[in-house]
């Protein structure tokens, strides 16, 4: 275990190269509103507007927050006569070019859902066989971020392999010429290894891992990082309430698993990202499950550290009334600063107890170094007390005497020597940012 996170350090402190997918999107983690996680099907053109204006009212787009992604459910099954894809009219009566016209309006950007298969998970009919009609479509409504899922039947020519239909696309889309952030949700079968463990042999959303981070980095934007679909939950060891989860363990905690045993730091850079999956946080449980605000907390600080995607599914036509203390925690712009930042490094896990099995890791500390030139730090307490936690300076690349900063107290807490010691609650983060002392 040792070795492993000398290791990791070593690597976070690499200078690389760093090369991306050439569209000029994503220099930082995307942030934004999908329609998934809280409303699911239950989405119309009223929705989606309310949605965008509600993120304008709140603030949320003032700190960062862009995107307005519908997921599954806006397309009909049927194309139509010259095989285009045809948004159901009953919900979105007006069109996607309405709806894209209306969200640029306001300075914000669309999103949209297709599937690299033929089918997806909702009625459409994935874009499996029509990736460059699909693409000009997508073009046409004035689409800025798309995602797409791997729910249908990808007909697979011997010639061809996962990769290369992800390429197909990702050509389709440059064709254009309009800039179109791609968010894909690539499989492969989980290793037998570590937190992995409880889903090898199983497909879970990740790039396999035989792709190399040139491959990852030129193919898309952003990758999908994930052993089950993810739900409102700390952490379930069975699937009680978890969405087609196959019995294994899910919540949370698991996609914190999947980052450790399915990627490393050095897959993300700017121009591309892995992707913790969409938020729970300030769902508060409505169609599943449910977790605390100091829960929201952790997973919000985590992403952050993680340098993920910030895209929240919460409703935000009615955030700033029923949840004003988790609409703040979104609006926190000391940990928004650490997911932005222009470096653009995910954080590195420098330790943790336990022996790499999820049931008996009860801490772990990231650190994220920043562009100017400090370090952002994270301890999260898994367990089912509170208790201490330190970050040892000799983690850092800052010498031993550093003034620390608590990123959600808004709090300058002195300047300390060889360690920072602090009192972490249960299922809670303390989250810091750490500079030399000059």
């Amino acid at each position: 275990m040792r070795s492993f996170f000398l290791i990791s350090l070593l690597v976070l402190l690499i200078p690389e190269f760093v090369v991306s997918l050439d569209n000029g999107l994503g220099r930082t983690p995307p942030m934004g509103f999908s329609t998934w996680n809280y409303f699911f099907f239950e989405i119309n053109e009223t929705l989606v507007k309310s949605i965008a204006d509600g993120m304008v009212t709140t603030g949320l787009r003032d700190v960062g927050y862009e995107y307005i992604n519908i997921d599954a459910g806006y397309l009909i099954k049927q194309r139509s006569a010259d095989g285009s894809l045809q948004t159901n009219s009953n919900l979105f009566p007006n069109g996607m070019k309405a709806i894209a016209d209306y969200l640029h309006a306001k300075g914000l950007k669309l999103g949209v859902y297709t599937d690299i298969g033929q089918g997806e998970c909702g009625p459409g009919p994935g874009s499996g066989g029509h990736y460059q009609q699909d693409a000009q479509t997508f073009a046409s409504w004035g689409v800025d971020y798309l995602k797409v899922d791997y729910c249908g039947k990808i007909d697979i020519n011997p010639s061809k392999s996962q990769y290369d239909y992800w390429a197909e696309l990702r050509d389709a889309l440059n064709a254009t010429r309009r800039p179109i952030y791609y968010s894909i949700c690539p499989k492969t079968i989980a290793p037998d290894i570590g937190t992995a463990v409880p889903y090898a042999g199983h497909l879970v959303y990740s790039p396999p891992l035989n792709w190399t981070d040139y491959e990852r980095r030129t193919l898309s934007n952003s990758w999908l990082v994930e052993y089950v679909n993810i739900v409102d939950n700390w952490y379930s060891p069975t699937n009680t309430d978890c969405i087609n989860a196959g019995g294994n363990p899910c919540g949370m905690i698991t996609n914190v698993d999947a980052f450790i045993a399915m990627t490393s730091n050095t897959y993300s850079a700017p121009g591309g990202w892995n992707d913790a999956d969409m938020l729970q946080a300030c769902n508060y449980g409505y169609h599943n499950g449910g977790m605390t605000l100091k829960e929201y907390q952790a997973e919000y600080s985590l992403w952050a550290i993680f340098a993920s995607p910030m895209i929240i599914s919460a409703d935000l036509r009615t955030i700033a009334t029923a949840h004003p203390d988790c609409l703040a925690m979104l609006k926190n712009t000391e940990v928004i600063e650490v997911n932005q930042d222009l470096m653009g490094r995910a954080g590195s896990l420098v330790y943790q107890d336990g022996d790499n099995n999820t049931v008996s890791i009860t801490q772990q500390v990231w650190i994220k170094p920043l562009q100017d030139g400090s370090v952002a730090g994270l301890m999260l307490n898994r367990g089912a007390t509170t208790t201490s936690m330190i970050i040892k300076f000799t983690w850092l690349p800052l010498g031993t005497s550093v003034q620390v900063r608590d990123l959600w107290l808004h709090k300058d807490m002195g300047t300390f020597t060889d360690l920072y010691e602090t009192t972490v609650e249960s299922h809670a983060v303390v989250m810091i940012n750490i500079k030399r002392v000059n």
